[in-house]
Order: C-alpha cells, then sequence, then structure tokens
C-alpha cells in the first residue's frame, strides 16, 4: 500500500528524482479513564474525535470490558480470568480470540506477555512508560501514562494502523494490571 509518493528536486542540475516506498504512517491515539455511576469507562481519541469506547460490563468480578467503534459497534472485548494467580487477560477482536495477556511474576515487575504474538509488554519501574516489542526488540506500539491529568490518561503511538485496536486493548489491560486500585 503506498501512503504518499514525494519527489525532490536537485537544485544543482534542476532534474526531479521520485521516490516511491510504502509507507505506514504511524497513529497516535490518547486514552482517558472515566467513571460514570460507579463503572469504569474509556475514551480513545484521535485527533480530538471517538475513535473507541470501552465499557466496563455490569456485575463483573474482573477487568471485563466492551470496546464500540465510533459507530457502536462491538469490535473487541478485554476478559480478565479472575481465579488465576498470576494476572491473566484473554483479548477479543471483531469476534475472534486474538491471544493472553499475561502479567509476570513478582508483582513488582512493570513487565507483561502477549503470548499471539510473541510481544513483550516492557515498562519503566512505575508502570507509566510501555514499549511492545518482539525478541529482535522491534517496537510496535509506545504507550505513556500522562503524570498530570483528571483519570488515567495515555498517549499511544501504534506503528502500524492495523495493530490499533489490538493496541487500545493492551493499553486497558495495562492501566488495570498496574494502575487500578483492584491490581
Amino acid at each position: 500500500m503506498i501512503i504518499f509518493k514525494c519527489s525532490f528536486k536537485d537544485v544543482s542540475c534542476n532534474n526531479y528524482y521520485y521516490v516511491e516506498e510504502d509507507f505506514t504512517m504511524p497513529v497516535s491515539l490518547t486514552m482517558h479513564q472515566k467513571v460514570k455511576l460507579g463503572l469504569e469507562e474509556y475514551e480513545v481519541l484521535e485527533n480530538k474525535t471517538v475513535k473507541y469506547t470501552a465499557k466496563k460490563k455490569l456485575l463483573a468480578a474482573g477487568a471485563d470490558f466492551d470496546i464500540f467503534d465510533a459507530m457502536g459497534n462491538k469490535v473487541g472485548l478485554v476478559d480478565q480470568k479472575v481465579l488465576n494467580m498470576v494476572k491473566t487477560f484473554d483479548l477479543t477482536i471483531n469476534g475472534q480470540k486474538v491471544g493472553t495477556v499475561k502479567k509476570k511474576f513478582p508483582a513488582l515487575t512493570k513487565d507483561m506477555n502477549y503470548d499471539a504474538r510473541g510481544w513483550k509488554l516492557d515498562g519503566d519501574a512505575l508502570g507509566m512508560s510501555f514499549k511492545f516489542t518482539d525478541a529482535a526488540k522491534n517496537v510496535y506500539a509506545t504507550v505513556k501514562k500522562k503524570v498530570i491529568a483528571v483519570g488515567d490518561t495515555y498517549e499511544i503511538v501504534v506503528a502500524d494502523p492495523a495493530d490499533e485496536l489490538l493496541v487500545v486493548a493492551l493499553t486497558i489491560v495495562l492501566d488495570e494490571a498496574f494502575h487500578s486500585k483492584r491490581s
């Protein structure tokens, strides 16, 4: 897929050179946590426009969130397994289970593993900044928690737009695993 073509002019000889490459522009999102009527909710914005919302399921024992697109269609699910010793979350995107995320032991570490892609969610000591990497240390996304914000707020950058909904679900997992009152 070609996102854009660029050309430039060599000023010294007045020739034009055309460069045509496949570029994937990273996606920048902001995710805000809100509490409405005692239920947690996340709002995900792109360029100040709501792109996704995630709503905690009523009467859920763990961190179970349905994710909806801007049109109100259910597009994902974060489902915490509450009976496990290790925090474990199953992820579903567009009706298909896409993997499981497990928080590493000991509880003091700020790392998690996402099994389906072999990604490691590598966090700093305070759980404020995360990189999603593979074994070769390729970075697929970054998530940074804002220090000064009402509710938990994250700046998300996703390298490949095809991964954005997955990274939104993973960011909900990070917030629930490291910043929730239940964690």
